[in-house]
């Protein structure tokens, strides 16, 4: 739980990044890899981010990492991904109702955003719909001829070696990559059907770095709109009287946080600026979840937090025309048929995702399982009669939750009261809550500082669906959805030899790993499974090293029906 000190953690980050810059810019680089260059619409796109420096060596700054798929200049889908090593994987869920065309790819870090759009990470993919054959929004008559393009090996002294040639369906293989130099290399490996030659040219890791913009729009750190997420997302609002509608600025001592309802105990303060906006360094904001804010005002006076979208805005760009002839059918049939059976018959296996640590380590002073008691129609009763070190006092203010300070010798009624992580400012509302919705009370003794706010102890609430059911919150809390970072999802590669033959595997791509790291090893070796459809491959390897460096291998192997 991150309840000391946001405003020290922005201050050594200030300093860290103010020593480490001196007077140059230190700048951060996106590169992205997909397991495919085209893909029909709701097929998932397989991909892995690096960050880098303005040199291209791997980068351990931002911790959240922006991919986009736009089309013109609108987001068609947005997801964040998180990159803890200067590395992540996500994947994107292509919408049914994308229309033919070409897409624009785009990736980049929070911090990037300071240098402009100029240097975020782009690359055209190409998406077809079966049911809408052609994007309409242009009128040319030319057709996009059906080629396959020879594939090229890369020049280098690494060998990629499948152990055969020619596999047949259903069939287990390996991949060996022999001569890889001493030092660390992040790699992500795909095995996919090989693809027509579009008229859209694809990026490469060696033209990347080519093409690596060495600035953008110059800044200065004193200035800078926008920090690296360092820890975790950071996430941006501003600060509004409810009144007027008008921002309020940091000089009327609002207080604002920031949570996330469930069963952990955990709350971020916002920092607020001269013009009101407001940040809150946050952790843990994986998935998708409610996200809720809440202010304290000394005044009394009613303020609410509206949140700001994370993503930038793009500038429109023409895309290439895309429009497949009768040349495209057979293979496109192929292609549409392999998405339709795997969503039929994987649906379960291809969703897996790996389970989240807990975000806080907190634990309470005590628990009280409200049925493992008599159970009272009112809260008072409920603390008069078991639960122990609280109260509920009577103040000149209202009736309020208090708690034992041994620091103060006594109790205190500066208490922050949660309903299933939701602060709630007006105790009146929890002492006529009906207990029997409340599963859970969990009593948190002594200091507590959230930001730059000081509490004498918690008391956390907690429904049995942690869904606060039945309450009202006041104008200063506001309700968000909120899709965080997304959790690891793993690419479905079935044991043949487990599952049985009247499942059909249609998969198109193969393999995508994109967790290789080589650890310094000169040879790996990677297991992969074909399916049931035959036809040729493409094994792509990419990766960075620590120091720089990039590699880039292709080999082609062949599925047969027998």
């Amino acid at each position: 739980m991150n309840m000391i000190g946001n405003k020290i953690l922005l201050i050594i980050l200030s300093v860290w990044i103010g020593l480490m810059n001196l007077n140059a810019q230190y700048q951060e680089r996106i590169f992205l890899q997909t397991d495919k260059q085209l893909y029909i619409s709701g097929e998932l796109i397989w991909l892995k981010l690096y960050s880098t420096d303005s040199e291209g060596k791997l980068l351990s700054l931002s911790k959240i990492g922006y991919v986009e798929l736009v089309r013109d200049s609108i987001a068609e889908v947005q997801i964040k991904v998180d990159i803890p090593d200067g590395t992540g994987a996500g994947c994107i869920e292509l919408p049914p109702t994308l229309p033919t065309g070409f897409y624009r790819l785009i990736a980049y870090t929070r911090y990037m955003r300071n240098e402009g759009e100029n240097v975020f990470f782009e690359k055209q993919i190409a998406i077809v719909n079966p049911f809408s054959p052609y994007n309409d929004r242009y009128t040319e008559d030319t057709y996009t001829p059906f080629a396959i393009k020879p594939i090229e090996k890369e020049s280098t002294t690494i060998e990629l070696m499948p152990n055969r040639s020619t596999y047949t369906k259903r069939s287990n293989g390996e991949i060996r990559i022999k001569g890889l130099p001493t030092e660390n290399i992040s790699m992500g490996i795909s095995i996919a059907g090989i693809e027509p030659e579009l008229t859209a040219s694809s990026t490469t890791i060696a033209d990347w770095k080519k093409q690596m913009p060495k600035s953008g729009v110059s800044f200065s750190y004193d200035k800078m709109r926008f920090l690296p997420e360092y820890e975790g997302a950071i996430i941006d609002g501003v600060l509004i009287d409810t009144e007027t509608g008008n921002p309020v600025s940091a000089s009327h001592k609002v207080i604002t946080l920031l949570s996330f309802p469930g069963q952990e105990v955990q709350l971020f303060s916002g920092q607020i600026d001269e013009s009101g906006n407001t940040s809150f360094y946050t952790l843990c904001a994986t998935g998708k979840k409610e996200l809720v804010t809440t202010t304290l005002s000394p005044t009394g006076k009613n303020y609410r937090v509206d949140i700001h979208s994370p993503f930038a805005t793009h500038a429109s760009r023409r895309l290439p025309f895309f429009r497949p002839d009768s040349t495209w059918l057979n293979y496109l049939q192929q292609r549409n048929l392999s998405v339709q059976v795997t969503k039929a018959f994987l649906t379960d296996s291809i969703i897996k995702i790996r389970g989240t640590a807990p975000c806080s380590y907190l634990r309470p002073y005590s628990t009280y399982i409200l049925d493992d008691y008599t159970r009272f129609p009112n809260m008072e009763e409920v603390f008069i009669e078991f639960i122990m070190f609280a109260s509920i006092r009577n103040t000149p203010e209202g009736r309020r939750f208090s708690l034992i300070n041994e620091m103060l010798n006594g109790s205190s009624t500066n208490v922050l009261v949660l309903l299933d992580n939701i602060p709630v400012i007006d105790h009146e509302l929890m002492s006529d809550y009906n207990p029997l919705l409340i599963k859970t009370i969990e009593l948190y003794l002594g200091d507590f500082i959230i930001g730059v706010n000081a509490f004498d102890g918690i008391i956390a609430f907690h429904s049995y669906e942690n869904n606060f059911p039945d309450i009202t919150f006041g104008a200063n809390t506001q309700l968000f959805s909120y899709e965080g970072t997304q959790p690891y999802k793993y690419f479905y590669m079935p044991e043949h030899e487990n599952i049985t033959l009247r499942i059909p595997d249609f998969r198109h791509t193969l393999l995508w790993e994109p967790s290789i790291q080589s650890n310094g090893r000169q040879e790996l070796t990677i297991p992969f499974t074909t399916s049931d459809l035959p036809g040729t491959y493409i094994i792509t390897v990419e990766g960075i090293g620590a120091n720089g460096t990039t590699i880039r291998l292709n080999h082609t192997i062949e599925v047969t029906d027998e």
